[in-house]
Formats: C-alpha cells, structure tokens, sequence
C-alpha cells in the first residue's frame, strides 16, 4: 500500500472527495476493490486525512448552496455580447475595430456583465430548519394510516413553528444587544 501513498495519488483522492463520489466510485477510480479502499483507510492517516478533507470541501460547497437557495442571492454572469439579428459573437479586432467574428487571430470576444437574481426557495428554507434548527422546527409526517382519523390527505408533511420562537423585531434587537 505504501508503493500508492503518493502526494499525487492523494491529492487524486481529494479532488475525487471533492466531487462528492462514494467510496465504490473511488475505489473504482483507484482501480481497487472497496474493501481495499477500508483497509487502507484503516492502515492509513494520511489517506482517511485526504478523503476527509475532500469531504469537507465538498460538504461545505453543497451547504452554502444550499443557504444560497434558501435566501435568495444575485450572482454576476458574464455573458458574450452577440449582434441581435444575425446572433453572432462580436469582437475587438486588432486595430480597436468592433466588428461579427471572423475567427480570425487577435480577435478579442466582448463581454456584458448582467446580475442575476435567485428567488428564496421554500423548500431549501424548510429543509434547512428543519435540520438545522430542529428543536425549533419539526416535520409531521403523515402515511396513509395517521392519516384517516385527522382529516388531512395521505402524505402530507406538515411543518410545525413552536410559537415560543417568534421574535418581533423589538424583541431582537434587545436579544442580539444583550449577546
């Protein structure tokens, strides 16, 4: 196992981590067996550090997504400035020329910058609250069972708010001056 342990190789591991594969899919991609990939996280720090790290990345990536979705955000697209009729890129020749690209070397492809604009998602905050603030949000799930007897659909999932956590936004600035 040793003979493996390179600096390239975990590195590999990470950057695969970071992408969020499963141990099957790295162990794949290492061309060993799973339990290969278990024994050498058992026989190796440096290797369990490496796919933990990629993890972490990867983890921290997909949370801060997620928080994104949930609130809202504007991101800054750069797109290709193109000519409206004919729906070609244009570009600085050049000699300074703003002309229809060509393909033609020197030619410098143009670029707007516009803000974009992402909606808060209901779902990402539920999902987000529900498991990040659980004691304060909890999901009712309901089967077809507890269903019958309470008069709401089969498969509703009902979130409940514990009324002790409302704030007023008196009531917040006065908690967040005492923090």
């Amino acid at each position: 196992m040793q003979d493996y342990l390179t600096d390239e190789m975990l590195t590999y591991v990470k950057a695969l981590k970071r992408k969020g594969v499963t141990d099957t899919e790295l162990a794949k991609a290492l061309g060993i067996s799973k339990q290969t990939l278990y024994n050498w996280k058992n026989k190796s720090q440096e290797f369990r550090f490496a796919i933990r790290d990629g993890k972490m990345v990867a983890d921290a990536q997909v949370e801060n997504a997620l928080f994104l979705s949930a609130i809202g955000h504007a991101k800054e697209v750069k797109t290709v400035l193109k000519d409206k009729t004919t729906g070609i890129p244009l570009v600085k020749t050049k000699g300074g020329e703003i002309t229809l690209m060509k393909g033609e070397e020197g030619e410098e492809m143009l670029y707007y910058t516009d803000i974009q604009y992402f909606k808060p998602d209901v779902k990402a905050m539920i999902f987000y609250l529900t498991n990040r603030c659980f004691k304060e949000w909890q999901m009712n799930r309901q089967n077809k069972e507890d269903s019958e007897g309470s008069g709401l659909p089969a498969g509703v999932v009902e979130v409940v708010v514990r009324k002790e956590h409302y704030f007023t936004m008196r009531d917040w600035r006065s908690w967040s001056v005492r923090l």
